[in-house]
Formats: structure tokens, sequence, C-alpha cells
């Protein structure tokens, strides 16, 4: 995928990435505290880290017509709707589940309050933009009233090769254990091609030597890659449950924090992978799952039908000319 043209953005910073620095190493695993998870998103993206974008974009929105964020941005969507600015919120999270109305009242008013905000901040925008298939969402949370689909990049056509890729991200990397070392010894037992993106933070050479048909690398084309392979391994991000979809790959998930146990379970009711405890699972499990679903032609049926119904929503030219034009 291209990247933009940097003249035509201003990048702004509320706060450095505490992750712009490389860990080097890997902490223990710890259980999922989905409770702490949910709350997170009140008391911080809802809470510090929305004054805080807040007060960096006012300044910039005199004479916008139109303002686009994701629907964890509370900060730029309390500043836009402040001065009056139609704003567009892409959802992120394709469950639906970790971002609760109920949970924001207290957060959002407080900072209506801050930026003297009349009425209640609308965390869903004017426009709600869902670039995921209707039946990945979480069906106890339906989308808005004024949620509008959109096809995401849909790649290459799948052709599996019988190779498998396996990531746990860019942040819960650090935080996985054992993990990593669980994996490539099942992959190492399989002697199928594999890839293993461990990412920017993490040294290949800390895994030791790989069979030739292994790689570990820190960085890899996962639209080159995805829809070759046959099952693919990840921590359970939206981004990758989407991916794999469009890769025509079954998928094993090993969830670990943020929105990863509710992706989990769209996967499991959809039947379109299988869901690993990070904590518990073995090599012999990890074995088990691959052999698994690379034998199951049931399962990739289900997965290219909800690949269909991710390719058939409306086109983003499409729904960027309905926005545009809502917004004149």
């Amino acid at each position: 995928m291209g990247a933009a043209p940097r003249q035509l953005y201003s990048r702004i910073v509320a706060r450095e990435d505490p992750r712009n620095g490389a860990a080097g190493s890997i902490s223990p695993l710890t259980p999922v505290d989905m409770e702490h998870e949910l709350n997170a998103v009140g008391d911080y993206f809802a809470g510090r880290a929305a004054w805080r974008t807040a007060e960096h974009i006012r300044g910039l929105l005199p004479g916008a017509g139109l303002v686009v964020c994701d629907e964890l941005d509370f900060g730029a969507m309390a500043a836009a709707q402040e001065a009056g600015i139609p704003t567009v919120v892409v959802a992120v999270i394709a469950s639906g589940a970790l971002v609760r109305s109920e949970r924001l009242r207290g957060p959002l008013g407080a900072l209506s309050s801050s930026l003297t905000h009349a009425g209640p901040i609308r965390p869903h925008g004017d426009f709600f933009v869902v670039p995921f298939a209707p039946s990945m969402r979480d069906p106890d949370f339906p989308t808005p009233p004024n949620s509008l689909w959109m096809r995401p990049d849909i790649g290459s056509e799948p052709r599996p090769d019988g190779s498998l890729v396996a990531t746990l991200g860019t942040e819960f990397n650090t935080e996985s254990g054992d993990l990593f070392d669980r994996i490539l010894a099942a992959l190492t037992k399989l002697g199928i091609p594999a890839t293993v993106a461990i990412g920017r933070d993490l040294d290949p050479a800390q895994f030791g030597r790989q069979p030739e048909f292994l790689n570990v690398e820190q960085y890899v084309d996962f639209d080159a890659l995805l829809p070759r392979a046959s099952t693919v391994m990840h921590h359970g991000g939206s981004g990758l449950f989407t991916r794999c979809i469009l890769g025509g790959a079954p998928q094993i998930v090993f969830p670990m924090g943020a929105d990863q146990p509710f992706t989990a379970r769209q996967v499991s009711r959809l039947g379109v992978g299988r869901v690993l405890d990070p904590l518990t699972v073995t090599r012999s499990h990890i074995i088990d799952a691959v052999r698994d679903l690379q034998e199951d032609s049931a399962m990739r049926e289900r997965i290219l039908e909800l690949r269909e119904s991710l390719v058939s929503l409306p086109s983003p030219s499409r729904v960027v000319r309905q926005l545009l034009t809502a917004a004149e």
C-alpha cells in the first residue's frame, strides 16, 4: 500500500508514544482482565487522552468543513462538536464490544463540561463509518442508526499454498511471555513453510537458529503473505481478524488484552478459526489446531462467504462522496 504525500498532513503530537523506544525484552504473560480493558476506554481514551487531544486540535478547526477520526478519538469528536463541525467517526473495533455507551456517559460528560460544549458529546458522530462486514460485529452491540458500511482494501485474491503466518502484533508482542517460543516449537515440528513477525522491539536472533522453512522477521508484508497463507496465528486485533478473512485464511487467535478477547468471541461464533488460551496453550495444542484447520474445508467455505460479504460493501469512494455531499 502506498503512503500519502507528507505535505497533505500536519503532524500533531499530543503525547509522545512510549513505544518509540525498543523494548528488547518480553514481559511475562498475565491473565486477561476484561473489566480493566473496558474501564480503560472511559478512564483513558475518553478521559486523559481525550482532554489532551482536544486541546491540541482546537486551534486547527477554524475553517474546517469536516472532521474524521476513529471511534476511540473522543478528544477530536468533542472539539469538532464544540465548534459545530460535522464529525465522521470510523469504527476500528470489529466486534463493537469494547466501546460501550453506558461506560462513556460520565467521562464524556466531564469532557463536555471542560470544553464548554453545548450538549452531550456524540460518540458516533454525525456519521459512523464501519469498514467491517455486519456479521463480524457482536450481535449484543449493534451499530448506531447513522452507520455507513464501507468496503476495506480487499487486497489480492486468496491463493493458499500451505504456508503459515504468525504475529502477536506490535504491542502485545512484548507482553507475551514465552508464547513465541511455543509457537516456534510447534512450527518446527509441523515442518511447513512459515513466517513469524515479531515486531521492531525484538531481535530475531534472540529466538535462536530456526529451520530453513521457518522465517523469523521483524517486519513482513501481510498484504503479500496472507492471501497465500493456509493458516494465520495472531493476537486477535481487529485488523488481523479482518485481513485473515480477506485473505481467505483460517485463524488461530491468542487473545491477550484490549479488544482481542471480544474479537476471539466473534472468530468462534462465526466458525472461522480457533481460539487458544495464550497462558496454557502447549506446542501440541498448536500443532493439533493447525492440522485441524488445514483439513477443515467447511471452515474455508465459511471464510470465503464472509469475505464476499466484505467485498460487496459500498466502495470507499462512494462513501466519501456521500460524506462530502452531506458536509456541503
